[in-house]
Order: structure tokens, then C-alpha cells, then sequence
């Protein structure tokens, strides 16, 4: 396993693990609550390893091992967090994979530097989840206690601990939308999905699919795959995915 190391940004130690190797480095941007040593991350690093890919993993403020309040986070901070590992640790070309939340990090991330990001792969992206996967699912009680007391928990059906929500995170969501207009990046992207995933509706990806800039779009979806789209299967669908994107001449 690659080496524990930190970064300050702003009095916040943010943590990261860096795989030294050859072409664009291939970043994991983590979902909600959710860190750097996950199933995914960890199969896409023994991936690198095999391949002598430069890979980069992190957490967000917050999460994992780097420091800082979770509640204090937002979109916008934690794209803020991405990149400036990405700017410290990767000044080159890099090739972006986010899952869930990350993959709507991502996009911000390629639309606020669309030459540095050679290739974008979502899994299970959910960008704006704050609108249609937030404030849609609240009732009218819980919307109050949200904007009222500042936060609310929520079951999780992936961890033990439930899921905290801001009303800053909500505010933060939506100055950060990205699915209300063209989003303006125009280089290869692959978005993989789940049609038996329970949390993000998999026609989010064909909507994101039609407004990105680029024409190199593919959107390849998995008839029983979850949210998670952790399974064997699957995570062998996301490597075979991104040996493909990096075989292309443009993504260099």
C-alpha cells in the first residue's frame, strides 16, 4: 500500500495516497461520507499497481483520515479539497473517477479546468443530489428542522452511523448545480450505471450525458448493478473501462 501523507490547506490536514507511475494520474473522488479506502479506491490502486499507472486517492475535510468537521463541509469545499491535491501532488494531466457524489465533484472540477482533465469517468454520479436526492426526499417536518436547526440525521443504509445533512451543504448543492445547463467540458467521458440502483435514478446519467460539450460519450449501463457497483463484476467493468479510455491517442 502506498504512503499515508498530508496536505494543509487552510489549517486542515488533508489526507491522500499517491501511486507514482506512467500517463495522466487517475484520481478517486469518494462519495458522501464515504473515504479513500473503500472497495472501489482499493481495487482501482491494486489496478494502478498492476499496470504502473500513477493513481491518486483522498479524503475530503472531514472524512477519513483527514481532518476537520465533517459538518463543516459542502460541494464546494471538498471539490476545493480535490483540487488542491491535485494541484500539489498531480500538475499534470489527470483522468478523473467519481462515484456518486464524486462524480458530480468531478464535473466541477472538469468544467473549472477541462485542459488538465484528459478523461472523466462517473460511477453512479450524482451530481445536484441535493435537490432531487435531499430536499425532494425530506418531509415537510424534517425540511423545517433543516433549515431551522442547521442539520439532521437520516438512516444510512451503507454504514451504521447515519447520515448527516447541513442546511450549508444544501445552500452550498445548489450554487453548484450542474445538471440545469450545458456543462462545459468537452473530453472523453464513460458513465457507468446501475439500472437496480436504489439511491440515483441511472436516467441522471443519459441527462448528464446530453449536456456535456464533448461528442465522446458513452453511457454504459449494468441491468442488475446497485449504487455501489462494487461487485466483482462490476469493478472489472470500471478497469476494462478506463483501460480503454487511456489506450485512446487524446487522452494523454
Amino acid at each position: 500500500m502506498t504512503e499515508l501523507r498530508f496536505l494543509d490547506r487552510d489549517g486542515v490536514r488533508l489526507a491522500y495516497r499517491h501511486r507514482p507511475g506512467s500517463g495522466p494520474t487517475v484520481v478517486f473522488l469518494s462519495g458522501y461520507m464515504s473515504d479513500m479506502s473503500g472497495t472501489k479506491a482499493e481495487a482501482l490502486d491494486g489496478w494502478a499497481a498492476a499496470r504502473g499507472r500513477a493513481f491518486l486517492r483522498l479524503d475530503y475535510s472531514g472524512c477519513g483520515a483527514s481532518g476537520g468537521r465533517f459538518e463543516d463541509g459542502t460541494i464546494g469545499r471538498w471539490a476545493g479539497d480535490a483540487r488542491a491535491v491535485i494541484d500539489a501532488v498531480a500538475p499534470g494531466p489527470v483522468v478523473l473517477v467519481g462515484s456518486s457524489m464524486g462524480g458530480w465533484i468531478a464535473l466541477l472540477l472538469a468544467r473549472a479546468m477541462p485542459a488538465r482533465v484528459a478523461g472523466l469517468v462517473g460511477v453512479a454520479a450524482a451530481p445536484d443530489f441535493v435537490d432531487w436526492g435531499l430536499w425532494a426526499d425530506l418531509a415537510a417536518a424534517e425540511r423545517e428542522a433543516l433549515i431551522r436547526d442547521g442539520r439532521i440525521e437520516r438512516p444510512s443504509g451503507y454504514a451504521d452511523s447515519p447520515y448527516v445533512y447541513t442546511r450549508a451543504l444544501l445552500e452550498d448543492g445548489r450554487a453548484n448545480r450542474v445538471t440545469d445547463g450545458r456543462v462545459a467540458y468537452a473530453g472523453p467521458t464513460r458513465l457507468l450505471h446501475g439500472q437496480a440502483d436504489p439511491d440515483v435514478p441511472w436516467r441522471l446519467s443519459l441527462d448528464v450525458a446530453a449536456r456535456l460539450d464533448s461528442s465522446d460519450v458513452q453511457v454504459l449501463l449494468v441491468k442488475d448493478g446497485d449504487h455501489r457497483l462494487s461487485r466483482p463484476q462490476d469493478l472489472a467493468l470500471l478497469t476494462a473501462t478506463l483501460d480503454r479510455l487511456l489506450e485512446d491517442p487524446c487522452v494523454d
